[in-house]
Order: C-alpha cells, then sequence, then structure tokens
C-alpha cells in the first residue's frame, strides 16, 4: 500500500505542477477530476495511507538541496483537496 500511495501522491502532484506548462492544461485537470473521484470512494485506511505518503513528499521535498515550491505546494493542495475534502 505504502509504496502506491507514493506513487499516486507523486504522479498526481506531477500532473499538477506540470498542467499549467503546456497545451494539455484541460487535459490534464480532466485527468485530476477523474482520479479525485476515484478517491472519493476510498476507505479510510486508504485515505490514511495517501495522508500519510503526501506528508513523507513533503519532508522528503524539504529535505532536498534545492526544494521545489510548487511541489511543496501541490502536495498540500493534496492533502487539503483530496484527503481532507
Amino acid at each position: 500500500m505504502k509504496a502506491i500511495a507514493d506513487a499516486l501522491v507523486y504522479a498526481v502532484t506531477y500532473i499538477n505542477v506540470a498542467s499549467g506548462d503546456d497545451d494539455r492544461a484541460d487535459d490534464d485537470c480532466g485527468a485530476l477530476e477523474s482520479i479525485t473521484a476515484f478517491l472519493r470512494e476510498a476507505t479510510p485506511s486508504e485515505l490514511q495511507a495517501l495522508h500519510e505518503a503526501a506528508n513523507r513528499a513533503i519532508v522528503t521535498e524539504k529535505a532536498a538541496k534545492s526544494p521545489r515550491p510548487d511541489f511543496l505546494n501541490a502536495y498540500s493542495d493534496f492533502i487539503e483537496t483530496i484527503i481532507d475534502e
């Protein structure tokens, strides 16, 4: 579960950060909306695993030599908009 949660948090964050960089922004937004819809069916333990994954990602990003503010914001947004909704 840990690896899946870590991968999903990163994928959503990457799509979120990269979506403003190209002509696929509408498609990326649609993908994020679909992922959010799927996650509304997550069990409490699955949501907990995602919350822990997002927190691990924040800690890892902050510890990086050059933390990326856009990723830090996106990880926090993931927690607020998807998990704590």
